[in-house]
């Protein structure tokens, strides 16, 4: 019965104000690691954020909130702010609600919708709060842009 009732605070979780959506083909709550982990086909979406991955590991604090949402295995999203809206892959994407940050890791390629850009990097960190995002590469991998300007 605590499994159901965790999978129902998960699924209707308000974060900011806005509904979290989540499936997956399976299910699995620890309630003495304080995880729930979704397996196969998993799919976020939080307000007009989208996220699919092939997993998703949620860490809960002791009041079961959750503190951490780990997407891994062929990340697709598409994640705004109030300034920007990227779009992209990775391998890996951490959400911290407390900070409203967004960190894709791993090979990640993104199109910047608003500006018009592809990039691709090592890691992105999207910050929801201000609206800014850092982008690095590796010394072997640089962070690339590709842009049109018109002249």
């Amino acid at each position: 019965m605590k499994h159901i009732i965790l999978l129902l605070l998960l699924v209707t979780f308000d974060l900011y104000a806005e509904k979290i959506t989540v499936s997956a083909d399976s299910f699995l709550a620890d309630e003495t690691k304080n995880i729930s982990i979704l397996k196969g086909h998993v799919h976020i979406q939080k307000g007009s954020d989208d996220i699919q991955a092939n997993k998703l590991i949620i860490d809960f604090d002791t009041k079961q909130k959750p503190l951490r949402y780990t997407l891994t295995g062929d990340v697709i999203f598409d994640i705004s702010t109030k300034k920007q809206h990227y779009s992209g892959t990775s391998e890996k994407i951490v959400y911290n609600p407390k900070s409203k940050l967004y960190t894709a890791s791993g090979n990640v390629h993104i199109i910047d919708k608003i500006g018009h850009k592809t990039l691709q990097g090592e890691k992105i960190i999207i910050n929801r709060i201000t609206g800014k995002s850092i982008i690095t590469g590796k010394k072997r991998h640089p962070v690339k842009f590709t842009f049109t300007v018109e002249e």
